[in-house]
């Protein structure tokens, strides 16, 4: 870098052009190589690069010139180098051109030859972007506005931004010194932005040219949205009601109040060019609707206290605008034509009214879906608020409007609205979540600052550009994002259909036939009947658990007390029995309470004296037992110094806990392995009974004893509830592993391999910490439409008895949170196959879009725009066979991407560089280390 700071130890003594040796004193650090030239060859040789600056050795170091004072000049009219007979120099000689290499003061001259163009065309033909159509004395290079273009796509940058880094370029010690050509580099940027949306809508090629544009002619349309006409079959208006889901529209509605506009400028003064044919609605009829409607009252909310309702004018003082509204594609997010408008004082339905069916109007489709965070409000009365709409906007194609809300903001609504509102109860709309605006929102709020201080013209024109590129970036992105929808949707589709069938598979059939039942009937008309996602029981209250608890604390003792402790001539099913019963006396849970503390160390002697009875009995039974107890106190005495004589450490040693070299009775064996399993099924049936009360107390807690008066004693009664639930939970887990242990240790220990598998092979696993949750309850990071059920709520005995349905019938609380989630997995299962067939149409459909923009330019190959004249007619033609092929290559490059999607059933490809699964804390961690670990 210092050494092209000078010329080097052996200074170039000729120039490297014409070989001349006088003056070699010129280079120019753009080109390539920089080597040193006289005069008139640096002027020959930037003809074609005139936009360059260039380096004069001053007999000390290199001083920067411009090619205008060394003699360049730029004819106009002629190719370069050409002279003009009758050339028309720039009036003042103060030409300046914009281009991404500087700011340039150029000798520029136009021609005056017969038949020669306006001076603002010669400069678009030499791709000169003129400041003006009368006598321009600016202009930019197209390369220039090409690359700010991309890079406020990109950066999101202001025109500012860029002018001040070009004026840095071209002198960074006294930037100024180059003559401002700010507001004409503004302005030439607007209109470039303008002319290059029409020229990729093709208005140059229509038929009724820029003057034929109608509103919203000129935004990038989704190609894979329902549009008929264009991509949807013949006959689609008249297939079965049961399959017009396929072809339903959905739109997503959100408000974004980081996008103002300062009171600064005014329509008058800036009116902007692009008059409502892009993505922003027409400004002059939506001003006259808010001002003829502006009076209409406003109802507050009858749902949680949404600000967008009840506070419409927050942050609007001062401010011209205080956001915008937007309708966007909901499950592809795509911003719609006319789908954006400014907003005056928050969310006022007579805004979002407009904008949302000013998108809608240009989809012909008989099913609307809209998603609204505060949908529950926004549909009251609307129909009566359509009917004030202007009759071009007023939807008469619709038979169906249905409002949702969007997922993450739907918890934040009252109970009525989650059952009512919610995407993932609701048939036929697949796995879509109602969010689309807010993902596009997190870019477009970039360029919030430097749009609010912009004329409202100027600020609509470039938000429309930006929205353009989105598009546009999202469409080229159709084949690898269907991709990874599709690869999602059939892994989705298989789990959660295995999932269903397992969960029903479980349940009584005539449980199952009622409750489906009952979902058909709430779907077909939820006006008149019961949505049976609506629990109809409350559930025990904390007193009635504290009761149960104390009175099961209570036999739990009387039976310790009570049992005899004579077991010398005891049966060997009644001697495995009683071992069992002393196990789970030994038992205290993870967190014992105090009154279990103070029971255990009055009954402590007691256990121990039981305890050494069956020893003695077990001497009889399992001989070879002895040995290795006589091991464990060995080994406790070398520890500890003594045998534990703690009650609940005593080892009892049961044929599952024999080494297996040991091997004792096979009849005691088969007493253990029938026992064990219907201790296994029991204490999983109490680990579901606990789970289920905890899960109440948990929504009783949330309901009633927040915020209240009493909130400190409420509380207190809420979590001391809760604990007894909790140690209920622990205990039936802690019985469960214990007797899953010993029975897979007896299976490995068969002799016989040949036998069958027993049913308990088949209905029980080993129980992880991750699977012990309640039946609404997922693992971390699982939404309501992802979320699996825990094995444990699927494990039921081998077949289900006319008793086990009695006591579901007995009992109300346990129906409801049954059927409930049974209706729910079979609502996971049908949302994920009805995802797979919408993707399918939607893919369908933009092979169908692109195949049709790639027709509709190849049979535009010619315009009458240019006139009589064949000037244009090469233009017209490349131009739009140039867009012709680019629709061609999405096309098929949709097609090799899916078809390779097809050949391996949509499986993901293997991830590279050895990455990892993510698993949650707990998925492969039992119970049993948890408990070793406290």
């Amino acid at each position: 870098m210092i050494w092209l700071e000078g010329r080097g130890r052996d200074p170039q003594a000729y120039c490297a052009g014409c070989k001349a040796e006088d003056e070699v004193v010129y280079r120019c650090m753009s080109c390539i190589g920089a080597e040193l030239l006289c005069q008139t060859c640096i002027v020959s040789t930037h003809l074609h690069n005139p936009f360059h600056f260039v380096e004069i050795w001053n007999g000390e170091y290199f001083e920067c010139r411009t090619l205008k004072s060394l003699g360049l000049l730029i004819q106009l009219g002629h190719a370069p180098g050409r002279s003009c007979a009758n050339p028309a120099p720039s009036r003042h000689n103060d030409f300046v051109v914009v281009d991404t290499t500087g700011i340039h003061e150029v000798n520029l001259s136009f021609c005056r030859c017969d038949g020669m163009k306006p001076h603002f065309v010669q400069l678009l033909h030499y791709g000169l972007f003129p400041g003006t159509g009368v006598d321009p004395r600016t202009a930019s290079t197209f390369q220039a506005l090409k690359f700010f273009q991309l890079m406020s796509f990109e950066s999101k940058g202001s025109h500012q931004e860029f002018y001040r880094a070009i004026e840095r370029l071209t002198g960074n010690v006294l930037s100024k010194s180059s003559r401002d050509r700010y507001h004409e580099f503004m302005g030439m940027v607007s209109q470039w932005r303008h002319l290059k949306l029409l020229k990729r809508a093709g208005r140059g090629h229509d038929l009724g040219g820029i003057s034929g544009t109608t509103l919203g002619s000129c935004a990038l349309r989704c190609p894979s949205c329902p549009q008929p006409g264009i991509n949807l079959p013949d006959g689609w208006d008249a297939v079965p009601q049961e399959e017009r889901w396929k072809y339903r529209l959905f739109v997503s509605i959100d408000g974004n109040f980081k996008l103002r506009r300062r009171l600064v400028s005014s329509n008058e003064k800036d009116p902007g060019l692009n008059q409502g044919w892009s993505y922003f609605v027409e400004e002059n009829g939506f001003k006259e609707h808010l001002v003829s409607k502006w009076h209409l009252p406003q109802d507050r909310s009858t749902c949680v206290a949404h600000e967008a309702v009840d506070k419409p004018d927050r942050q609007a003082r001062g401010l011209a605008a205080s956001g915008v509204a937007a309708g966007v594609c909901m499950r592809h997010e795509f911003r719609l034509p006319n789908g954006v408008g400014d907003l005056q004082h928050g969310e006022r339905y007579i805004n979002v009214d407009y904008i949302a069916f000013s998108a809608v109007q240009w989809f012909k489709i008989l099913e609307l879906v809209i998603s609204y965070d505060i949908g529950c409000q926004w549909h009251k009365k609307l129909i009566q608020r359509l009917a004030a709409l202007p009759a071009a906007l007023q939807p008469t194609f619709l038979e169906a409007l249905l409002v949702l809300i969007p997922k993450f903001h739907l918890p934040a609504h009252i109970e009525a609205c989650n059952r009512s509102y919610s995407f993932n109860l609701t048939k036929g709309v697949g796995r879509t979540d109602g969010e689309a605006p807010e993902r596009g929102w997190s870019r477009m709020n970039a360029i919030a600052k430097s749009t609010a201080e912009m004329g409202p013209g100027t600020r609509r024109d470039t938000l429309d550009d930006h929205m353009a590129d989105e598009n546009w970036g999202k469409t080229k992105k159709c084949a690898e994002t269907f991709i990874k929808k599709m690869e999602r949707a059939i892994h989705g589709k298989r789990k959660f259909e295995q999932d269903y069938s397992e969960y029903r598979s479980s349940m009584p059939a005539t449980f199952v036939s009622r409750w489906v039942a009952q979902v058909e009937r709430w779907e077909s008309d939820p006006s008149h009947n019961p949505n049976p996602y609506e629990a109809e029981t409350k559930g025990m209250c904390p007193s009635a658990h504290r009761r149960t608890s104390d009175a099961a604390d209570a036999a739990e003792a009387e039976e310790v007390g009570d049992s005899p402790s004579n077991l010398g001539v005891v049966q060997p099913s009644l001697f495995i029995s009683s071992g069992i019963q002393l196990e789970e006396d030994q038992c205290l849970g993870n967190h014992p309470t105090k009154k279990q503390l103070t029971n255990l160390a009055e009954r402590s002697n007691t256990l121990r004296r039981r305890i050494a009875v069956w020893i003695e009995v077990q001497r009889l039974y399992m001989p070879e037992a002895e040995s290795c107890r006589l091991r464990h106190d060995s080994a406790s005495t070398a520890v500890e110094g003594k045998p534990s004589t703690e009650a609940y450490d005593i080892p009892l040693l049961f044929p599952s806990s024999l080494p297996a070299s040991l091997k004792c009775t096979p009849d005691l064996i088969s007493y253990e392995a029938q026992l064990r399993e219907g201790q296994a099924y029991d204490a999983l049936e109490e680990l579901r009974r606990y789970l289920r009360n905890r899960s109440y107390l948990y929504k009783r807690k949330d309901k009633n004893s927040k915020g209240s008066q009493t909130s400190v004693a409420a509380n207190t009664r809420s979590n001391t509830a809760i604990k007894r639930a909790q140690q209920g939970v622990d205990t039936a887990a802690i019985r469960y592993t214990q007797a899953y242990n010993a029975l897979m240790k007896l299976w490995d220990s068969e002799e016989d391999a040949s036998m069958d598998e027993p049913q308990w092979r088949r209905d029980l696993q080993k129980l992880k910490a991750s699977d012990i949750r309640g039946l609404s309850e997922g693992l971390y990071g699982d939404s309501e439409g992802k979320r699996g059920i825990s094995w444990i709520w699927k494990s039921w005995s081998a077949s289900l008895t006319s008793a086990s349905e009695d006591d579901i019938e007995n009992d109300e609380q346990l129906e409801d949170a049954l059927h409930i989630e049974f209706l729910k997995s079979c609502t996971r299962a049908a949302r994920w196959a009805e995802e797979v067939e919408l993707l399918q149409e939607e893919m369908r459909r933009t092979l169908v879009f692109f195949q049709q923009k790639a027709d509709w330019w190849n049979n535009r190959r010619k315009s009458t725009i240019g006139g009589s004249t064949s000037d244009y007619e090469e233009g017209f033609s490349a131009y739009a066979l140039s867009q012709s092929r680019v629709y061609t290559t999405l096309r098929l490059e949709c097609e090799r991407q899916w078809e390779e999607g097809r050949a391996r059933n949509w499986v993901k490809r293997p991830q590279k560089g050895g990455q990892k699964k993510r698993v949650t804390p707990d998925e492969d961690v039992d119970v049993e280390t948890l408990l070793d670990e406290d």
